[in-house]
């Protein structure tokens, strides 16, 4: 009985050791601030963008139906959080700094531009991270988060995208957000 406690008590403090890591994640800094008045944060299930799927070849469809939901937070910066702004921009760039999140796309400059990093492999992605920013309003974090993307089927989805249309009343939140 005494070595089932010991067992048990051991277990416990791996897991409460474990769980506690310090270590800053992109995860963690949506939770710490999709309350905080500079931020908007919304949550968007695929199925909410209502896209065509019959004009989606099968590698399309494949690629859309591994997106699981969207998470976008937002900044507005304004001429009373001007300090905030360029805190929390350095706070994000530094956790995307991180060996696991390996860069796509990058393009602009510190006073304007975005970055395209995703988790996972080369084969299956696990979250692809957009993160923009614009020194005159502020920046955003879109994370699209799924099972086993495929790369080059996420590709082709986006050109898929680029011809659609879609209800666009899911995003109307963000677009007013930043004309404050």
């Amino acid at each position: 009985m005494k070595s089932i406690k010991i067992i048990f008590s051991t277990l416990v403090i791996a897991i409460l050791f474990t769980s506690c890591d310090s270590k800053s994640s992109l995860q963690k800094y949506y939770v710490n601030n999709q309350e905080n008045q500079n931020f908007i944060a919304l949550d968007i299930p695929t199925s909410a963008l209502k896209l065509d799927e019959s004009r989606f070849t099968e590698k399309q469809k494949k690629a859309y139906n591994s997106i699981g939901k969207l998470n976008f937070l937002g900044f507005n910066k304004n001429d009373t959080n001007s300090s905030i702004y360029e805190s929390e921009k350095l706070k994000i760039k530094s956790i995307l700094a991180d060996d696991s999140y390996k860069t796509l796309i990058k393009y602009g400059n510190n006073k304007q531009g975005a970055v395209v990093k995703y988790l996972g492999n080369d084969t299956a992605i696990d979250e692809v991270i957009i993160f923009g920013s614009d020194n005159s309003q502020g920046f955003g974090i879109v994370r699209i988060l799924g099972n086993d993307m495929n790369p080059s089927q996420f590709l082709d989805l986006v050109q898929a995208l680029e011809n659609s249309d879609f209800d666009t009343e899911q995003l109307k939140g963000i677009s007013e957000f930043f004309k404050k």
